[in-house]
């Protein structure tokens, strides 16, 4: 059952048991070797290329196609240019990262070997392809048209959402289109609100290129561009009973996810930003770090995908500080109290932060070199930029929250005499206690904690040291 179900994921294999591409929807898969019965039953979308034993596409009693269930596919060679290109190039950087005897071979013979791979295309989704297809010529052409009018005519109200990056071959998901930014922003004048969600496709934030991100420990993401997350926001559908904002099912904090959604959708980004604040005090490490329960809960996604709205979230936290929106605000009163705060992850950073804006003087007390425990030494920087959280806590302590680093309380300063300083303490520590597993292997050299790695790697990026724990080198 390899690749069953798949909804776009690209995947290539050697070889494949029974039931492959069983119920596939979506993606493609690349299959060099032998595959069971049974395969592409029950498959509507996406595309497979098998490298049959027999290359006879035609034999419906034997070899490749007597294994393959056709109710629903069709099975012919590969024979347009920019799809043997992509092939090609697939499999090469298959045999590249993976360093594949059996994908170099077919690389080497790539040629020789082109008729013997069968195209596995659904029917229905052939006949879609085709009527995109069409459909994209005849509006080019009738753009085209009015271009020698004078006149660019009506926009087309089909999917806006696409990828922007180039391709190298012709061949689309179903829901992509090819469109730049410049039609985003043109397209966004005229969205559909009312029917978004099904007009157009879900996109979310995009890695930046692999050649890129290997080279440095930057964040791996890039944001999309207003236009793209106004037709984001289009898709939200403003549902009677929104589950992305309960607690039970949705995000734990409360976000009013539909109204920020409704507020970019109209280009509306400080009110927006006014929005997400008032439940929400670290929007830019939920925005970067959160599993993002909301879209799982997202009534959008029920036959559909969800809403990217933690691409939407972090990207008004992100503009609000490049607009300076962000500004230090202190409270305008003292009560006079002094409250504690153990332990500077993100609990603790929220309580000082509510605390500080009630009035409070607070003081916040972390035994690590650095303030935000999990934030700083617990998420890797390719996730969270470490100048993302200092960024907050510059913040922080300009509107007036104290932060004391190397003070591990209850070892280096007495419990007792915290007490007796303040009003109040509040412990927000974690727990840093590793769960360990009794399991052959365990003691081999090289076998670390995740925790103890992640710290030691984040210090020593941070100090622009050698880690003392690195897998350079070692297979």
């Amino acid at each position: 059952r390899f690749a069953v179900r798949n909804s776009g994921a690209l995947a290539v294999v050697e070889g494949v048991g029974d039931h492959g591409c069983e119920y596939m929807t979506g993606g493609r898969v690349v299959v060099l070797g032998a595959v069971g019965r049974n395969f592409a039953a029950g498959m509507s979308g996406g595309i497979a290329y098998v490298l049959a034993e027999d290359g006879e596409v035609g034999a419906a009693r034997h070899g490749f196609a007597a294994k393959c269930n056709v109710e629903s596919v069709e099975l012919t060679v590969v024979a347009d240019a920019g799809e043997v290109q992509w092939l090609r190039e697939t499999i090469e950087r298959h045999a590249e990262l993976t360093g594949s005897l059996k994908a170099r071979d077919v690389v080497a013979r790539f040629d020789e070997l082109l008729p013997r791979f069968v195209k596995v295309l659904p029917t229905d989704y052939k006949r879609v392809l085709e009527e995109e297809a069409a459909k994209a010529k005849a509006e080019a052409e009738a753009k085209a048209k009015d271009e020698t009018k004078g006149d660019s005519g009506s926009d087309s109200e089909r999917t806006v959402c696409a990828d922007t990056h180039p391709k190298t071959s012709s061949i689309i998901d179903i829901e992509d289109a090819l469109v730049d930014d410049a039609q985003l922003a043109d397209r966004a004048r005229k969205l559909d609100k009312l029917r978004g969600f099904v007009r157009y496709a879900r996109r979310g934030d995009r890695y930046r290129a692999a050649t890129k991100r290997a080279g440095d420990w930057s964040e791996i993401s890039t944001r999309q561009t207003r236009a793209s997350l106004q037709v984001q926001a289009a898709r939200c559908i403003d549902c009677g009973v929104p589950f992305c904002q309960s607690d039970a099912d949705g995000c734990p904090i409360g976000n009013v996810i539909p109204k920020w959604n409704e507020l970019v959708f109209r280009d509306q980004w400080r009110e927006a930003f006014d929005r997400l604040m008032a439940t929400n005090n670290f929007p830019e490490f939920t925005g970067r770090v959160c599993p993002a329960p909301c879209e799982g809960a997202c009534v959008a996604g029920i036959s559909a995908q969800p809403v990217a709205i933690k691409s939407i979230e972090a990207a008004i936290i992100d503009h609000a500080w490049a607009m300076g929106w962000m500004a230090p605000v202190p409270p305008q009163r003292r009560t006079g109290h002094a409250v504690a705060v153990v332990g500077s992850g993100p609990a603790g950073l929220a309580a000082a932060d509510q605390l500080n804006s009630a009035g409070h003087s607070v003081t916040v007390y972390e035994r690590e070199d650095r303030i935000g425990g999990l934030l700083t030494y617990g998420i890797p920087n390719m996730k969270l930029d470490k100048r993302v959280v200092q960024r907050r806590v510059d913040k922080m302590e300009a509107e007036g929250v104290c932060f004391v680093t190397g003070v591990n309380v209850g070892v280096t300063l007495a419990a007792a005499d915290l007490r007796n300083s303040h009003d109040a303490v509040l412990l927000a520590t974690g727990a840093t206690w590793p769960r360990d597993l009794r399991i052959d292997g365990r003691d081999l050299d090289g076998v670390h904690f995740a925790m103890d790695f992640l710290s030691v790697s984040t210090k020593a990026l941070l100090r622009s040291t050698a880690t003392p724990l690195s897998a350079a080198g070692k297979r």
